[in-house]
């Protein structure tokens, strides 16, 4: 039946196709005229005058190839557009679920860091001395695109100050607060330099905004700029395990990505029906 097998090989010559989807058609087109094949030698018909009338019941070979093509041709370009608009949901699910990750760690580490560094920089003294002034706004401008104020208050100076570390527990590991008035504070910096008309700087009361420390007789408060509120959003939700708040729109574009992949299976299932079909 060599006959067969080359009308089967010149059908799909030039069908630029899936390549195991094109072998596994061609398997099943050269089953289907052996089989025919041998029904007509079953009859007595010799085998290439049996192979030549398979061939020819079988159907018209330009009309075949022509419709493979086409066929080929759209699955092909639709294929490349579903699967390029579920890869680009993947990655951009992706971005948006490190980068949220990594604002919130660094968030985090930042909050450590500055509050720590400004504890050493005042140390165990009763006064701010102009170096350590200047180091505390070195550090202030390191975070300054994040920060609005930052504050220091020495509790020896006010005896409010002692209330208020007991109502809101306040220790030495920073934690968010309802702020004080930055009318108590020993020595107060915003970008790009010290104030000293405090009794004019009003707080925007968001607690979760508010960072407190203390140590020995200091008071160390910050406060964050209204820009970077996403951000202590996300740190809050995270705390509270609202993690849905957080990666709504990485999740979002992750079902994106699985119903794209699911059409995608659904259309390679529904191809291999229609071709089996086409031959048939």
């Amino acid at each position: 039946m060599k006959q067969i097998e080359e009308y089967v090989n010149s059908v799909y010559r030039n069908v630029d196709g899936d390549k195991n989807e094109i072998d596994e058609l061609k398997e099943e087109m050269q089953s289907h005229l052996l089989e025919a094949a041998y029904e007509l030698k079953e009859k007595g018909v010799s085998e290439e005058e049996a192979s030549r009338m398979a061939i020819e019941n079988f159907g018209d070979k330009k009309h075949m190839i022509k419709g493979l093509s086409e066929f080929f041709s759209v699955q092909k370009r639709f294929a490349r557009y579903i699967l390029l608009f579920s890869l680009v949901s993947l990655v951009l699910g992706a971005i948006i679920f490190v980068n949220t990750s990594l604002e919130i760690y660094n968030f985090k580490e930042e909050r450590s860091i500055i509050m720590n560094d400004v504890l050493t920089i005042v140390g165990d003294d009763d006064v701010i001395s102009d170096s350590k002034k200047e180091d505390i706004q070195t550090l202030f401008d390191e975070h300054k695109d994040h920060l609005n104020y930052l504050a220091i208050f020495n509790t020896e100076e006010n005896a409010q100050l002692k209330d208020w570390l007991k109502e809101f527990n306040i220790t030495q590991k920073p934690s968010t607060t309802y702020p004080i008035e930055y009318q108590y504070a020993t020595f107060m910096i915003e970008d790009p330099y010290e104030i000293f008309n405090k009794e004019g700087i009003v707080s925007d009361n968001y607690d979760l905004g508010t960072v407190a420390s203390t140590k020995d007789n200091w008071i160390v408060q910050y406060e964050y700029k209204d820009t970077y509120q996403n951000v202590i959003e996300a740190n809050n939700s995270w705390a509270l395990g609202d993690y849905m708040d957080i990666f709504q729109l990485p999740i979002l574009f992750f079902v994106v990505f699985g119903v794209l992949i699911i059409v995608w299976g659904f259309l390679k299932k529904y191809h291999k029906t229609y071709l089996k079909g086409l031959i048939n």
